[in-house]
């Protein structure tokens, strides 16, 4: 914190005396107050029709309200899918913020695909130049040659997040607090005294969970800072970090009796494996259906299956991380327009599709993974709650696989609650044995050391501030990225000649791919990869309008781009 206060206090003041028309642009946001004000406006106009999906939401909405008064500390927010959870956070955070006199919101995500819907949601309400909005892709980034004071002011706030309402990703957050690097510090000092709203918490990698919730009680503690703990499938951290989780504080007290109300989904666990065959046959015998599996080489099988059906009449689509986030963000607009227009869909897709992602199918099929996943996706059947109950089909691809490590160990511990101990993942019961089964686990003999791989608790308590930066990684994936020329803007490629590098890198984000290590070496020897004069890698091989990059590839499945 004090690095962070040094380095920003030395750039502010070398701005002011080198660039004065900069710094004058600095810090022209609106107070909390307003943001406060304008969504307390937005709720008084705000007109929805008397529906039990509404009524539940105006109740939990009514109980974020009432516990912004309550003293600072951390906080549980546990919603159901579709019970409103984006803006009731939101308010209780300027609510509360505004109560004790702190300075800022920060909106944290796992993924872009959420933050670009959340800045939509938000931007409609205050403002898009009333938003920071710091991750790759964003659009301050993606049109860095608008000069307009709104622009330029957003790209001064990233620097030191000198804004009230602040988005940004779990990686930014989460790797600034342990960097040692000035660039990354330097928005540190503007953290404390903030609401840090974490919706998705349940996404948080396990091997860092100690240093992170110990990151998080220093805020809390010592910082004057609030946390909320946002998500559908909230996690039991209590075998983890019991110092800030026992203190947390339920902001809807009955939130199992608004799971048992909004629930829109039955259950239907399929015993016998499946042949991508009998579930393509399956999915197709419905109007529209969401299949969701566990690897992109699965999801290609299942993908051939359908097309080897000729469905008539079918838009057939696809999502993983394979395709880059642009191609992504086009696929979805295409889907979300088709499903409202009542067209058929069949859309397959890695474990990309789970979390945030605003779609409304009536029937969805989920191969066996962690618990939370399936819950993840089932909020994307029945989301609006047009039919009386919609249906997720957990079932088990033959041949089929999952990612190695802890997703594997989440599977079979899902597989042991749900198909051998025959229990529902409607009960929240079975929600809870499966996170005391998972934080319980160790391979190490050592609960502290299971979720402190790189032990980083060792290094900070140490002082070795620059390896604990070196081995806090949110993405412990050996991955490089490469940039899809087929994908690319003209102009873009040979835009690195004139524009500043960290500003060019941020504007072919939304292009690129991130591939394993181990796989540039194949993809160079054919051919489908060249080095750029830029220095980044261009992919070059054939890139499916389908499914992306070259199929042989694996999908880097649980990547939480920054």
């Amino acid at each position: 914190m004090a690095f962070s206060a040094l380095v920003d206090a030395d750039r502010l003041d070398t701005e002011r005396h080198c660039s004065p028309s900069s710094s004058e642009l600095r810090g022209a946001y609106p107070s909390v107050s307003w943001y406060a004000e304008r969504i307390r406006e937005f709720w008084a106009s705000f007109q929805a029709p008397d529906t039990p999906v509404n009524r539940i939401r105006a109740e939990i909405l009514a109980c974020c309200r009432e516990a912004a008064a309550s003293a600072l500390g951390a906080f549980r927010l546990t919603v159901p899918t579709g019970g409103g959870k984006t803006l009731a956070g939101l308010t209780f955070s300027l609510e509360h913020a505004q109560r004790h006199g702190l300075d800022r919101v920060i909106a944290v995500a796992p993924y872009t695909s959420i933050l670009d819907q959340t800045a939509q949601v938000y931007g409609s309400i205050f403002g898009e130049d009333r938003l920071l909005e710091h991750y790759s892709a964003s659009p301050q980034d993606a049109e860095d040659e608008d000069q307009s004071q709104a622009a330029v002011r957003k790209r001064l706030g990233a620097e030191n997040w000198d804004c009230p309402l602040v988005l940004t990703t779990t990686v930014q957050l989460f790797e600034s607090l342990f960097s040692n690097r000035p660039g990354q510090c330097r928005k540190l000092h503007n953290v404390a005294r903030s609401v840090i709203l974490i919706d998705e918490v349940q996404t948080l990698p396990s091997r860092l969970l100690g240093p992170i919730l110990d990151g998080l009680r220093e805020l809390v503690e010592n910082y004057g800072c609030t946390v909320v703990f946002c998500t559908a499938t909230q996690p039991d951290y209590s075998q983890v970090d019991s110092r800030l989780v026992q203190s947390a504080r339920e902001i809807v007290p009955q939130y199992e009796d608004h799971f048992e109300r909004l629930r829109r989904v039955e259950y239907q666990i399929i015993q016998d494996e499946l042949s991508t065959e009998e579930l393509a046959g399956r999915a197709l015998e419905n109007h529209s259906s969401l299949i969701v599996v566990n690897r992109r080489k699965d999801a290609i099988r299942v993908l051939d299956a359908l097309r080897a059906a000729e469905p008539s009449g079918v838009l057939l689509a696809h999502l993983s991380t394979l395709m880059c986030p642009a191609h992504r963000r086009e696929v979805l607009r295409n889907v979300r327009r088709a499903l409202q227009a009542g067209e058929r869909v069949c859309l397959v897709s890695t474990q990309v599709v789970e979390a945030g992602v605003d779609l409304d199918f009536p029937v969805v099929y989920r191969d066996l993974g962690p618990l939370d996943r399936i819950i993840q996706v089932a909020g994307r059947c029945n989301r609006e709650g047009r039919l009386d109950k919609g249906v997720c089909w957990v079932f088990r691809l033959q041949e089929g696989g999952t990612p190695k490590g802890d997703y594997a160990l989440a599977t079979q511990i899902t597989e042991n609650l749900l198909l051998r101990r025959g229990l529902s993942p409607d009960d929240p019961q079975t929600m809870l044995a499966f996170w005391r089964e998972w934080y319980g686990h160790t391979e190490t003999g050592s609960l502290e050391k299971e979720h402190d791989r790189a032990e980083i608790q060792k290094l900070r308590s140490e002082l070795k501030f620059e390896s604990v930066a070196r081995n806090f990684r949110m993405i412990d994936q050996d991955t490089e990225s490469v940039l899809i020329v087929e994908r690319t803007p003209d102009g873009l490629l040979d835009a690195w000649r004139f524009l500043p590098p960290r500003k060019w890198f941020r504007r072919i984000a939304p292009f690129s791919v991130d591939v394993f290590r181990h796989e540039m070496r194949k993809l160079q020897d054919s051919g489908h990869v060249l080095r750029h004069d830029s220095g980044v890698w261009l992919y070059v091989g054939p890139y499916d309008e389908l499914t992306g990059v070259h199929p042989e590839l694996p999908d880097v499945a649980d990547l939480v781009c920054m």
